[in-house]
């Protein structure tokens, strides 16, 4: 038998029995019904715990960030390895052949390429134009994951991009309160509402911005179906505000 290890499924489990025991005295022997509506109460509180065992994450947050902070890790010693400093593009799902990735050019240009309409390959180091220099990293991100919550749209307004962003930060993920989003052309300013995700300076950072705005900048990408890089970002008490540019395609 498996054992029970949630804290929630393990106390609804109690509960309820505590209840049926105690509604079973209480009405058959002691005839009482203040007692017996204690016990319906606690087979009702019993219910709700087994409710919330069943919608807790089979991992747990800590053990996600562990996993998060592994992974970052590994892209950051690559890049750092190279040396490479370009910011990186996020590409939705419909250019890399699966997920949102993000590209991150070899090449110093100060000025992201035109990746015109194609799809990269599978693979981590890629080539994305005619030119000799135009190869670049295609890596997976914090945020590669959002492909199989949020929908594509091709004429998305600013209430899509916070129905997607509060779906995958607060709602799936929990690393939110709360997202909004302004458009301004080629311009989407995000502000995000007391962030859980720790910042801590790395390498990789420079290229692909922090965990959160990767996050950020991935939803961005799939939804509008365009590629999308982290232009700036800026953290104050309870707040995180990141502003992307929409960049590197043709249409």
């Amino acid at each position: 038998m498996k054992p029970i290890s949630n804290s929630y499924t393990l106390l609804g489990v109690y509960l309820s029995l505590s209840g049926l025991t105690l509604v079973a005295i209480a009405f058959i022997i002691l005839q009482s019904t203040p007692i017996t509506a204690l016990g319906l109460s606690t087979i009702i509180l019993g219910a709700v715990s087994l409710a919330l065992g069943r919608g807790q994450p089979k991992i747990s947050p800590e053990a996600s960030e562990i996993l998060l902070q592994s992974g970052i890790e590994n892209i950051s010693a690559i890049v750092e390895e190279l040396g490479l400093k370009s910011k990186a593009i996020y590409l939705p799902s419909s250019m890399t052949s699966g997920k949102p990735q993000a590209l991150i050019p070899i090449n110093s240009n100060p000025h992201p390429p035109q990746l015109g309409n194609i799809v990269l390959p599978k693979r981590l180091i890629v080539k994305h134009g005619s030119n000799p220099e135009d190869m670049g990293l295609l890596v997976t991100t914090p945020g590669s994951a959002v492909a199989g919550i949020v929908t594509t749209k091709s004429d998305a307004s600013e209430g899509d991009l916070e129905a997607a962003l509060t779906l995958v930060l607060v709602s799936t993920t929990g690393l939110a309160d709360g997202a909004k989003a302004v458009m301004d052309e080629e311009k989407i300013r995000v502000e995000i509402s007391n962030p859980r995700l720790e910042y801590k300076k790395m390498w990789v950072y420079e290229s692909l911005g922090s965990p959160i705005a990767s996050i950020v900048a991935s939803v961005v990408a799939e939804v509008l179906d365009k590629p999308v890089t982290v232009d700036n970002e800026q953290y104050s008490r309870g707040k995180c505000v990141i502003e992307l540019k929409l960049t590197g395609r043709s249409f």
